[in-house]
């Protein structure tokens, strides 16, 4: 069995990384080293149904990080999407599907499976496309968002009816069904009250702690308990996960829960999608090509028209619908979890699924390269879409047109209307950029300045006059998205003042080499305001309190910006110089004796402090010689500073 793990974890390692240089969902990769490792290729999986039932559990820690991402309040703030349009959708796929799936010859149990598989769209591709390409709060952006969420709800009812018509009956599924439905009722009220009297607290009093094992041990032991009660009831693991997801989502600890349990859902998940490529017969694409090709072109044209009639007749425009369908016309790894759950029930044969199967990949391959030029499509079967895009672009232009001496805001969120606040107060001309068509509808029924319009397009910025704006500010804390704007705008205007706002100063030079003037990050900017009321309240002087302030902003933030960082905070990918780490200096190290300019290290860190005797000095002479007992206070990237630690032990 080991041995079997390691040749999967080996594969799994290149098969990924390849795919993820290619831009593939990785969970083809995954694919593919099960397609590779089983019977009908090189035959590396001699006990599959082991590793079988330890995907399973993959699929539990799947659906436990779902229920994590179900927010009640985003639930009603997108109900008319997800409850109107979402189910809709889900209806219409699913029959349709076992309609067809009956005309040629399923059994309608069989068939509802496979319409369920089908129904989903992929969460991952679709998420990942969007934030890259900006268009996460577009309103097809929102649509797909919300109709994905009824999507992971819809998984629940089909992973408790799937198990059940697989069972044989003479009678009603009237009965079987309704004892379902209360054994899920009464396992939601268990895990609901649990989670309230029972759960709540003892997370708290865990966290306490302070201990990460015993965090992580608790995370899992709720997940696992919630599945197996649900396993008792007659119902499926993933169900209960599902719950205890819900559960936790309402607690202060869900982003947290959510990082401690992503590794092991990770790598369970990474075995589930090996095991059901170890089943997929690659010789169905030669066998019976034309059944693939038809498989796939109904799932992503079908679903895709599907899904476009259901937003054109919601209200939405023919551009906008024409992108949903884009985005949402694919397979996905729920499909792959419902099909198992129908295999292993018996409710649907091996052979059956192999075309299906085949279906759900090829979509999920080709889906990237539609997403990805959803617009240019858009453009070319909806020329009134252009027309709307011209509109509101001369609709900008028209407001911008007299305009001189503005501030042009590039995002109209909490700090972005903050700062218009100040504007206006000040009666200083703006402008603001905004792609949340919600938020640009309220603001401009409230009368201000706000226009829809992506500021990653060096046109969209021409036309709010940045020719003639006096100063630009980028109010979101999206790097990517800030770094884009940035690049854009030094492209049209370089001498423009440029002021950007990021979440931490992880990429404050990077944001700075693209052409921004001054980078704003939110986490230093809130501990000097710290600073400055507690100083405040200790009766010191404003004035002096104020120069301390500007000598911190001096120089990008240099004297403020490194600190003590946990080992969870550490993370070698970022370009983050500003580590601080205490070295002691033991008798046997080779430092001792040397003077910290001879350090052959200090090129990449810099010695910030040295500790003698108990006494503390900043910024230590380079001609300081080292003694034992003395500590030095040294800054850098973590790779340096281990460098820089090996060099002082041993002298290499």
């Amino acid at each position: 069995m080991l041995n079997e793990i390691l040749i999967l974890l080996f594969f799994s390692v290149v098969s990924v990384a390849v795919f993820r240089h290619l831009d593939v969902p990785a969970v083809l990769g995954y694919l593919v080293v099960g397609l590779l490792a089983g019977d009908r290729a090189f035959g590396l999986i001699h006990d599959s149904h082991a590793i079988e039932q330890i995907a399973e559990i993959g699929v539990v820690f799947l659906l436990f990080t779902i229920g994590l991402e179900v927010s009640i309040p985003r639930l009603i703030a997108m109900r008319n999407i997800v409850f109107g349009i979402g189910t809709i959708q889900v209806l219409v796929s699913a029959l349709s599907t076992l309609v067809i799936g009956m005309l040629f010859g399923l059994s309608w149990q069989a068939a509802f499976a496979v319409g369920g598989a089908l129904a989903m769209s992929s969460t991952a591709i679709v998420t990942k496309l969007l934030t890259e390409q900006y268009e996460l709060h577009l309103p097809h952006g929102n649509i797909s968002l919300g109709v994905l969420l009824f999507q992971d709800l819809a998984v629940v009812p089909f992973l408790v009816l799937i198990p059940i018509f697989a069972e044989p009956t003479t009678g009603s599924l009237l009965v079987p069904i309704s004892l379902a439905l209360a054994k899920g009722a009464l396992a939601f009220a268990v895990i609901f009250y649990a989670g309230q009297y029972l759960v709540r607290p003892a997370i708290r009093m865990v966290a306490s702690t302070r201990s990460h094992e015993l965090f992580t041990l608790f995370i899992l032991l709720v997940a696992l308990v919630a599945a197996w009660l649900t396993w008792q009831l007659g119902l499926s693991l993933a169900m209960g996960a599902f719950l205890a997801g819900i559960m936790l989502a309402e607690t202060e600890y869900q982003h947290h829960v959510e990082d401690e349990i992503r590794p092991f859902r990770d790598i369970l998940m990474g075995l589930f999608f090996i095991s059901v490529g170890s089943q997929f017969d690659w010789h169905i694409f030669f066998i019976n090509p034309l059944e693939v090709f038809v498989l796939t072109l109904g799932l992503i044209a079908g679903k895709g028209i599907a899904i476009m009639l259901i937003t054109a007749i919601a209200g939405y425009g023919r551009g906008i619908a024409i992108r949903a369908g884009i985005l949402l016309g694919q397979g996905s790894e729920f499909g792959f979890a419902l099909l198992a759950v129908a295999l292993s029930t018996g409710l649907l044969g091996l052979e059956a699924s192999q075309p299906i199967i085949a279906a759900i990949i090829l979509s999920m391959a080709i889906s990237p390269l539609l997403i990805r030029h959803n617009e240019a499509i858009a453009l070319r079967f909806a020329p009134e879409y252009a027309s709307r895009q011209d509109q509101a672009e001369q609709a900008l232009e028209t407001a911008c047109a007299d305009l001189k001496d503005h501030v042009l805001l590039c995002g109209f969120g909490r700090t972005g209307q903050n700062l218009a606040q100040f504007l206006k107060r000040e009666g200083i001309a703006f402008v603001a950029l905004e792609i949340d068509t919600e938020i640009v509808r309220e603001a401009r029924e409230a009368g201000e300045p706000v226009f829809l319009g992506d500021t990653s397009k060096s046109e969209i910025l021409r036309l709010a006059g940045i020719s003639r704006a006096r100063v630009l500010a980028i109010s979101f804390a999206q790097f990517k998205a800030a770094e884009h704007v940035t690049q854009a705008a030094r492209e049209l205007r370089p001498d423009i003042p440029l002021i950007v706002r990021t979440r931490d100063d992880r990429h404050l030079e990077r944001l700075l080499e693209c052409g921004a003037d001054e980078v704003i990050p939110d986490t230093v900017e809130s501990s000097m305001m710290l600073a400055q009321h507690t100083l405040a309240a200790l009766g010191e002087d404003q004035q002096s309190i104020d120069v301390m302030l500007d000598e911190a902003r001096a120089g990008h933030y240099a004297r403020v910006r490194a600190f003590f960082h946990s080992r969870g905070d550490v993370d070698l990918h970022r370009p983050d110089n500003h580590h601080l780490h205490s070295i002691e200096i033991l008798t046997r190290y080779h430092a001792v004796g040397h003077s910290i300019e001879s350090l052959k290290c200090l090129g990449r860190i810099k010695v910030i402090g040295l500790r003698r005797n108990g006494i503390t000095g900043d910024d230590p002479r380079l001609e300081t010689i080292i003694k034992a007992g003395d500590v030095l206070v040294v800054e850098g990237h973590p790779d340096d500073i281990q460098a820089a630690e090996i060099e002082i032990m041993s002298g290499l």
